[in-house]
């Protein structure tokens, strides 16, 4: 590898979800010095996260100019990484773990589900509760003490992009909508058929197909419900029953999660979609508008990321530093 500026020790952050792979190098204070994207590294959204995550490694290093030698930390968000008591129980952490293991990196890692590093960068180190909702989903609190319950250790699960799909295509097969609204002939449209009888059938056709490309084709066209949110609406029922299972995986963690009011903070593709996050905000603050909060993020989960891992050095992350890790710079795409 050329090394084309001076070497100095450096931090990695990664944040490897279902659609993505993002991984950040950065400096002792929190300066970001190169960054790549890549094909998702959540092992069960992803039969070639191995190559997705340490590939973008591999881009980002080679942006900076950095020998792998030089990390002095390392720290992973991985969708799909379990945690205890989780009712997502199907991953295998060792082999989620050793995705980062990149050639001649040898400096201490830590590996965590990437809702933790989403957490850690949207509140920024403070108690409260954080709604990742993309690819996959999580509803993550973490006390003052550090504790973490996911809403899953209460039985509960949200739902994701592909979710919010699922309902969209069932409730146009059982014709429970109205057959001129705007979002069929793009569901139609999307799926490749012509009408709602050969939806059906597609639909039951796909069951031959790899899990994995269908969860991505469903997932993907989940842009344009949330687009059409308020245009829609069959858009706007599939929008209030993914924010209504939501907004009760909030409340459930909220006595667990700090002092009132609760900061609650969004992220991921549909998290972070307007015409969701309004709905959510809705049901949270009308009937107990003092007891959560909803706020921006501070930092987007790669920061969250560099913050766990310059944490692991010992390095103080003060707010000076918080404001270096938010700032961007070009980031290397996969050629």
């Amino acid at each position: 590898m050329n090394q084309t500026t001076p070497q100095h020790e450096f931090v990695i952050g990664i944040d490897a979800g279902g659609t993505h792979t993002r991984v950040g190098c950065f400096a002792l204070d929190g300066t970001r010095l190169a960054a790549a994207v890549g094909g998702g590294g959540g092992p069960h959204h992803n039969d070639d996260a191995l190559e997705n995550v340490r590939g973008t490694i591999a881009r980002a290093l080679d942006a900076g100019g950095l020998d792998p030698s030089g990390a002095v930390a390392l720290a992973a968000g991985i969708a799909g990484f379990e945690r205890t008591g989780s009712n997502q129980n199907n991953g295998d952490n060792d082999r989620t773990a050793a995705l980062v293991d990149a050639p001649g990196l040898t400096c201490p890692k830590i590996v965590v589900n990437d809702a933790v590093i989403a957490h850690r960068g949207a509140l920024s180190g403070r108690a409260g509760i954080v709604v990742v909702a993309g690819t996959g989903s999580m509803i993550l609190a973490i006390d003052e003490e550090g504790g973490e319950t996911e809403s899953g250790q209460l039985e509960h699960y949200a739902g994701a992009a592909r979710h919010l799909v699922y309902d969209v295509v069932q409730l146009i097969l059982m014709g429970d909508c109205s057959p001129t609204d705007p979002l069929i002939a793009a569901a139609l449209e999307h799926l490749g058929v012509a009408d709602v009888p050969s939806l059906h059938a597609a639909v039951l056709a796909r069951s031959s197909t790899h899990r994995n490309t269908i969860k991505r084709s469903y997932g993907d066209f989940a842009s344009q419900v949330t687009a059409m949110g308020e245009q829609s609406v069959l858009a706007g029922r599939a929008l209030d029953d993914l924010a209504a299972r939501t907004a009760r995986g909030v409340r459930l963690l909220a006595p667990v999660a700090g002092p009132r009011p609760v900061p609650v903070a969004c992220t991921g593709s549909l998290a972070d979609a307007p015409s969701f996050r309004d709905r959510l905000e809705r049901l949270l603050l009308d009937d107990e508008p003092e007891a959560l909060d909803l706020v921006p993020s501070r930092l987007e989960p790669l920061s969250g990321a560099a913050i766990l891992a310059l944490e692991a050095i010992g390095a103080e992350v003060d707010d000076a530093t918080i404001t270096r890790l938010a700032a961007r710079i070009p980031t290397a795409l996969p050629a």
